[in-house]
């Protein structure tokens, strides 16, 4: 393990095809000789105006150095437990803090632009597409370019918001990728001229 001389918080949140549930995982790197307590993360869901706190103090779920959670709707709120399926969680903008002891100094931000409920969509216009050996019609080209032109604004959403630092820009790239998925599932053409 590398040593530093202050703690270096970093956040794991991996894509996943699994549209109800979200991982979230500790990738900092901490000081030896510096007491790390009071672990904090705080997320917030996109369309929803309250933030989610897990802390180190939580009875049932403390949040400790080195965390690898998974988050369902039930544990962030946004459905009541008992429930015999979970919920999807929304697309969009999340927002996750995570900060130690002295919390106000030592945190980390991270912006995550979420897909996975458009991405199923993409991938199962792509499961309907039916390919010979031989060379695509006009009709199955134009499908694979109108879906091809969807995916790369999906993608280039993800790299404004978490590359490009622009969570404005990817979240309303976002909404026109969908919503040229839309005028696609209703069988009209999105890249003709």
């Amino acid at each position: 393990m590398a040593s530093v001389t202050q703690h270096q918080l970093a956040l794991g949140i991996p894509e996943q095809s699994c549209c109800d549930r979200i991982r979230i995982y500790d990738a900092s790197v901490y000081a030896s000789g510096i007491v790390v307590n009071c672990e904090t993360l705080e997320i917030k869901i996109p369309g929803y105006s309250n933030t989610v706190t897990f802390a180190y103090t939580d009875a049932t779920d403390p949040l400790d150095q080195g965390f690898d959670n998974i988050y369902t709707a039930v544990d962030l709120g946004l459905q009541a437990a008992g429930s015999s399926t979970l919920s999807c969680l929304p697309d969009g903008l999340w927002t996750f803090q995570y900060s130690v002891s002295p919390n106000d100094q030592v945190n980390v931000k991270y912006y995550h632009l979420r897909t996975c409920n458009a991405l199923t969509e993409y991938y199962k216009e792509l499961c309907k597409i039916q390919l010979s050996e031989c060379e695509p019609t006009a009709e199955m080209k134009q499908h694979l370019a109108d879906l091809r032109y969807i995916k790369m604004l999906y993608d280039a959403a993800k790299a404004k918001v978490e590359y490009c630092h622009a969570p404005d820009q990817g979240v309303a790239m976002l909404q026109y990728a969908n919503k040229l998925m839309k005028k696609y599932q209703d069988g009209c053409c999105v890249t003709c001229v």
